[in-house]
């Protein structure tokens, strides 16, 4: 199960002012915890950094054509040139990005032989009718089900990797960070040590402007979205590739899909789309999926909103009470403190439920770390897992699990997996907080319901989610 305990960014490890990197337009990654972006192989030519814009690009294109050239002479499935062009995609992530969906995983995950081979296959058929750019390895997420946006960012990642560890050498230069120098691919080259990894794991430092929240044209909607802006591309979209929006069935969909993959005009008028729209990178400054606002807690709200939390009482109900202290400071910074902001991407549009739960375990552990407490938030990641588990010896444990109000198992997390994971987890007490975001209903009444005939062993919190107008707007 992935757990995060204690996030360490790369300035903060290494003792540098963020603000350098900050300057720098660098990216500064948690080092044990995976942020949620992703490198966006359209916006390698887009950076500020010349040596993305010029040496990166050159090595990610060379290696896609190299790729091409291989698919183009291969005659069958697993001949020669089919072998080497498959071995061009590496199937394990690259180490040291701290990019991706997986928390905690900064060690990499895998490629599947099955989702290596498909990925070959449809780039062998796009190849054979004549589209011979390195741009066709971009689109391969609108065609198969089974190739999603992290993978287009893990096999380019993976193309540019030499030059992503030369790139970081050289940062860790002009920072003063000392390397280690090892062997890759026959080349002994500098990279930085990563501290709180036990395995020798290496870290990847990156220009801000390359990362995204998903690879562009990851989805048939933000092809949508965007043909929308270009009267003259648009009629060419409509009349090569309109036809897969108005699909109503998976079956076709599919037929669609089909039609499309072996349309040299279809793929030439996608390509074009790729090349002429103004891709931008992720706003780290609006932030609207909470991606990096999560730190700013961690480092701040403790400062800005002091409490002394009471744990005097070293047994279940000291750790209860503290925990609830923490509980009601954290409902109290949505509700009164515009915390709020940062459950929703825009108006009438929430964000990901992992956005509260990533502010409250900055909250706790904030404030467990400034009251000096021996007290460890723990969060847990993995899927239909409990949220956090606070511990203080062995026996003494409090768990705390939070939902959206849209989230449609609100009632089962309540009824079943709450009771369930006190059992495993062998637990004194649990709080099931609700973050009114919309679409509640009728679902709170029946959670007070079921909290009142129940035997109290677990406490039900509501926080109201809403921003709320400023007084003056209200005038």
């Amino acid at each position: 199960m992935a757990k995060i305990k204690n996030p360490k960014s790369f300035s903060e490890v290494f003792k540098l002012d963020s603000t350098i990197l900050l300057s720098k337009g660098i990216f500064d990654p948690v080092l044990n915890v995976d942020t949620k972006l992703f490198i966006d192989p359209v916006l390698l030519q887009k950076s500020s950094s010349k040596y993305f814009r010029e040496d990166v690009l050159r090595v990610y294109e060379e290696h896609y054509n190299n790729m091409i050239s291989l698919l183009e002479e291969s005659k069958e499935v697993n001949d020669i040139a089919w072998r080497s062009a498959k071995n061009l995609i590496q199937r394990k992530e690259v180490d040291g990005t701290c990019l991706g969906y997986g928390v905690n995983s900064t060690s990499g995950r895998s490629i599947t032989s099955k989702l290596q081979e498909m990925l070959v296959k449809t780039a062998k058929e796009i190849v054979d009718i004549g589209i011979k750019k390195p741009e066709l390895f971009i689109l391969l997420p609108l065609f198969e089900s089974g190739v999603g946006p992290d993978t287009i960012s893990d096999i380019t990642t993976a193309a540019i990797q030499e030059s992503l560890y030369k790139f970081t050498a050289s940062l860790a230069a002009e920072l003063g960070v000392k390397t280690t120098r090892i062997n890759f691919r026959g080349e002994e080259i500098e990279v930085i040590k990563n501290p709180l990894k036990k395995k020798f794991s290496p870290i990847i430092l990156l220009p801000k402007d390359v990362l995204r929240e998903l690879p562009f044209a990851s989805t048939w909607d933000e092809i949508h979205d965007v043909s929308f802006f270009n009267h003259e591309l648009r009629m060419r979209v409509n009349k090569y590739i309109g036809d897969i929006w108005k699909a109503k069935t998976k079956k076709e969909k599919a037929r669609e899909l089909a039609k499309i993959k072996n349309s040299k005009n279809a793929i030439e008028v996608l390509i074009e789309l790729i090349n002429s729209t103004d891709v931008k990178p992720y706003d780290f400054v609006m932030d609207k999926n909470g991606v990096f606002k999560w730190r700013e807690i961690l480092a701040s709200v403790a400062k800005e909103y002091p409490i002394s939390l009471k744990y005097s009482e070293k047994n279940t109900s000291g750790l209860v009470e503290v925990v609830k202290q923490i509980i009601e400071q954290f409902k109290f910074l949505i509700e009164d403190r515009g915390l709020c902001k940062l459950l929703w991407k825009e108006k009438n549009k929430p964000n990901h439920e992992s956005v509260s739960q990533m502010l409250f375990f900055s909250t706790a552990y904030s404030y467990c770390k400034a009251n000096n407490i021996d007290i460890s938030p723990e969060m847990d990641t993995g899927s239909g897992c409990v949220d956090f588990k606070f511990s203080s010896g062995f026996n003494k444990r409090v768990i705390v699990e939070i939902k959206h109000s849209y989230n449609s198992n609100i009632i089962s997390g309540f009824e079943i997996q709450l009771n369930l994971y006190k059992k495993a987890e062998e637990t004194c007490f649990g709080f099931y907080i609700v973050v009114d975001v919309g679409h509640l209903g009728k679902k709170y009444d029946k959670l007070i319901k079921m909290y009142n005939e129940s035997e109290k062993k677990a406490d039900l919190i509501y926080i109201d989610g809403e921003v709320k107008e400023s007084a003056s707007k209200r005038r």
